[in-house]
């Protein structure tokens, strides 16, 4: 973000309207880039990365996240937004995790929301020699979720053991 004025307002809050008092998104916070940089290294561009509370579309219940396209979208009515991920409890860490596969998703070329139907499936069973790529794109939020809980001493019902995940994870 840059900094000085522009026309009596800050330059530092290209994301927000401050003098409004509404904020339509942010960046990560550095907490928030140290912890997905922990699950995923340099496979995201954390600068392109927005976490915004706002809804992404009129559908979106208030328990529901939705990142489709490269920003992470809460319902202002929901409480599921958070000021510093990084700050968080665990679970809602791997909330943010989860979120930020489907990013890294994004970034990688998929168009989320005509690969991301109704029906998608969020559980999963590893298979032996079953590539990352073709589990479904909520069975890939949840399994990086799961290692990501697991690595840090969670435990996750019905999970198999850390050691599956080493291997299939592409980060």
């Amino acid at each position: 973000m840059g900094a000085g004025r522009a026309g009596g307002l800050p330059l530092s809050y290209p994301l927000d309207a401050p003098h409004l008092g509404v904020m339509t998104k942010r960046l990560l916070t550095p907490a928030e880039e140290t912890l997905a940089r922990s699950v995923f290294g340099d496979a995201i561009d954390y600068a392109r990365v927005h976490l915004s509370p706002t809804k992404w579309a009129f559908f979106q219940p208030r328990d529901t996240v939705m990142a489709p396209t490269g920003c992470i979208h809460f319902h202002p009515r929901g409480d599921l937004w958070r000021e510093d991920f990084g700050a968080c409890p665990l679970h809602e860490q791997g909330l943010f995790i989860h979120e930020m596969v489907h990013i890294w998703q994004h970034q990688q070329g998929l168009f989320l929301p005509l690969k991301r139907h109704p029906f998608c499936r969020y559980t999963y069973c590893l298979k032996p020699g079953q590539r990352f790529d073709r589990y479904g794109i909520e069975q890939q939020a949840e399994i990086v979720r799961h290692a990501f809980l697991l690595k840090r001493g969670a435990v996750v019902a019905g999970a198999p053991p850390l050691a599956q995940y080493r291997t299939l994870v592409p980060f």
